[in-house]
């Protein structure tokens, strides 16, 4: 049963990253950013906002939480990992497999 909750599970954690604030200070969807806010954001100063610069704060911050889980840092989330990750988070994969 746990299997079919991976995914779900994934999907609601890469939207809490997303919605979290990992861009605090920025106002990407008001129509009120700054030209300061943009210039932070526009990494190489051509004016311009590339998806990349846009989306970077955002990479790193699930770059962060992917490397959390890879306990044993070989860049890969083995089902060891993934299990420990459930069990921290209340999921009892034990009982539900």
């Amino acid at each position: 049963m746990y299997k079919s909750l991976l995914t779900p599970l994934f999907a609601a954690a890469l939207i809490a990253g997303l919605a979290s604030g990992s861009m605090a200070g920025y106002n990407y969807h008001g129509s009120s950013m700054q030209m300061s806010e943009m210039s932070a954001i526009d990494s190489d100063n051509n004016g311009k906002i590339t998806f990349e610069e846009f989306s970077a704060p955002t990479v790193d911050r699930l770059k962060s939480g992917f490397d959390m889980l890879d306990t044993d840092n070989d860049g890969n989330i083995d089902q060891e990992e993934w299990n420990e990750y459930l069990k921290v988070h209340g999921i009892d994969v034990d009982s539900e497999s």
